[in-house]
């Protein structure tokens, strides 16, 4: 900055432009959930139906619960036999969840409690 102070109005605007000119970011700025999907491609890791990690439902001020789980049945009220998802839900939400998972047509596979956004994971160690 030091530098760019020192330089003439002239040489700066120059400058600015030779590298709008010649710099290229060769594909493009990304935004964080782009960077995300492309590391989680590149590691092998399955994409989850449901909420993505960074979805909004994720930050409204009733949720409580994200849970990752497996559709077991053609009976679960959401996702099809198979599946494994992520939902971000309320107390309410999350109830009807262990209700349902109790008439076996779901499974969690991990929990976290979200506050304000953040999540805290009942158990780190679980493998998704």
């Amino acid at each position: 900055m030091r530098k760019l102070d020192a330089m003439p109005e002239k040489d700066c605007l120059a400058l600015i432009q030779d590298i709008r000119k010649n710099y290229r970011i060769p594909a493009g700025p990304k935004t964080m959930g782009e960077l995300l999907a492309e590391v989680r491609q590149k590691s092998g890791a399955e994409k989850l139906k449901g909420h993505d990690i960074m979805a909004l439902e994720r930050f409204g001020p009733e949720v409580k619960h994200m849970i990752v789980f497996d559709v077991l049945s053609g009976n679960a009220p959401v996702g099809d036999k198979g599946d494994r998802m992520r939902l971000f839900l309320t107390d309410a939400g999350y109830q009807k969840f262990l209700d349902s998972q109790e008439r076996g047509e779901v499974k969690l596979k991990n929990h976290a409690k979200v506050s304000d956004g953040h999540l805290h994971y009942d158990r780190r160690d679980r493998v998704l």
